[in-house]
């Protein structure tokens, strides 16, 4: 997961991104099937993990398939194939 996680709310801030990052990956990889360390990569190869920890503030407010619909449209507007 990315290295720069924004310190703006100290420890636990960072705690609760990285819980919402694996939280949301799990969640993502059972829905459509993949493999974690094989979505772990897409995560990292198209920012996902940048995406959840600039948009935490926000996101955290919505529910996780919200979330994942979210991820989902992103990684098809950059052109990954879902199958």
């Amino acid at each position: 997961m990315t290295a720069e996680i924004c310190l703006r709310g100290g420890k636990n801030m960072i705690n609760e991104i990285l819980y919402m990052q694996i939280r949301i990956l799990r969640e993502f990889a059972k829905k459509y099937k993949i493999d974690e360390q094989k979505l772990n990569i897409l995560f990292e190869k198209y920012k996902i993990y940048d995406y959840i920890n600039s948009c935490y503030s926000s996101l955290h407010t919505t529910g996780d398939n919200y979330i994942i619909k979210e991820i989902y449209d992103i990684l098809m507007h950059k052109g990954v194939k879902m199958c």
